[in-house]
């Protein structure tokens, strides 16, 4: 299917290139060391198919905006903002943080209430990021960290010294996968809890042409199949699949 999608591409040599904003390597989104990830290979072939050619420049958050609004860079890979200048796309991807927790133990967590005495270890940032609800949880809470690195987190779900993480599905799987290559095991088996709303991410452009190719292209590689061959790609689950480790 994917062969015939990619007969409409334009030839590379003709793309006009686009000088995209992108931020912080946060694997299996962004691997800014190979220039790929989920969310880098959609944006690069739904671009591709949109008869562009994407130049990535990688930039700290903070900086973004200011170079979009400068005119050095065309577009910005994602955001969940939605006072930016320029256009913004349909969504291209969408991050759904769960309440993660090891099956044997058994928790029946089915509200945001029901972390409450447990040990919670949560990416950084996560108490301003996921609603005053979360946010109250946080607040004096000695039992509740957040911490940088995500790849500790899975370590500290599967050595029990934390009941609970709070963590993207994509960013956990990947983590997780290399937690088993790297103690030559399989991980336990873990249950997801849903308390979050999902995330949905879009590009913004300058031009609104831009945009609208964008859009026409993205839906034609979400019903090709090739969108969840990329996202399989990387060894997580896509909506639908069987959620694992």
């Amino acid at each position: 299917m994917w062969v015939l999608v990619c007969a409409l591409c334009v030839s590379k040599a003709s793309a006009e290139e686009l000088k995209i904003a992108v931020g912080s390597s946060i694997p299996p989104y962004i691997i800014q060391s190979e220039n790929r990830g989920i969310e880098y290979d959609i944006l690069k072939e739904t671009l591709e198919l949109a008869g562009y050619r994407m130049k990535a420049r990688y930039v700290p958050l903070a900086r973004t905006l200011a170079e979009f609004r400068s005119g050095r860079m065309d577009g910005i890979m994602s955001t969940g903002l939605d006072d930016l200048p320029g256009c913004y796309t349909n969504s291209h991807i969408t991050y759904r943080n769960y309440a993660i927790t090891l099956k044997s133990n058994n928790l029946k967590i089915k509200s945001i209430d029901g972390l409450k005495g447990k040990r919670v270890i949560a990416f950084q940032n996560a108490s301003n990021y996921l609603g005053p609800n979360f946010k109250d949880l946080t607040k004096d809470n000695g039992l509740y960290r957040e911490i940088g690195d995500q790849n500790t987190q899975s370590k500290m779900l599967f050595t029990k010294r934390a009941d609970v993480i709070i963590a993207d599905k994509y960013i956990f799987q990947w983590f997780s996968r290399n937690f088993a290559k790297n103690n030559g095991t399989e991980n336990p088996v873990v249950t997801y809890h849903e308390l979050f709303p999902p995330s949905h991410f879009r590009s913004v452009f300058a031009k609104q042409e831009i945009c609208d190719k964008f859009n026409i292209a993205l839906k034609t590689i979400k019903e090709s199949g090739r969108y969840n061959e990329i996202v399989r790609s990387y060894g997580v689950t896509v909506d639908g699949d069987p959620l694992v480790n």
